[in-house]
């Protein structure tokens, strides 16, 4: 809290502005459900049974731990492109060293 005292006047004023925002959207998210009438919320019960179903949420799982494995297996493959490029990378300036000691060599009588 103290280091709350040492920011200037501008910033104080915006953290309360950004907290009197959160409050204030979150007393009238409480509000409005609150007045939702009975109706509604059962429809929503129903959605909400919907989408908890567990076999869906399984086989999400699944294709996101088969995503999650690609991306696993392209990070790999990219990582040893990487490496393979810097060999390749490594031996053109070798090449390019030689070929500028023959031409140097064959410049000279």
């Amino acid at each position: 809290m103290e280091k709350l005292a040492d920011l200037p006047p501008l910033a104080l004023v915006v953290f309360a502005i950004t907290l009197a925002v959160i409050f204030a959207v979150r007393h009238f998210g409480l509000s409005s459900g609150e007045n939702v009438s009975p109706q509604k919320r059962h429809a929503a019960a129903q959605v909400a049974a919907v989408i908890v179903d567990p076999t869906a949420l399984n086989n999400a799982t699944k294709a996101l731990e088969a995503h999650t494995e690609a991306v696993i297996d392209l990070n790999d493959t990219m990582k040893a492109s990487g490496k393979s490029l810097a060999h390749v990378a490594a031996e053109m300036d070798r090449i390019r060293e030689e070929l500028r000691i023959h031409r140097e060599i064959a410049r000279r009588p």
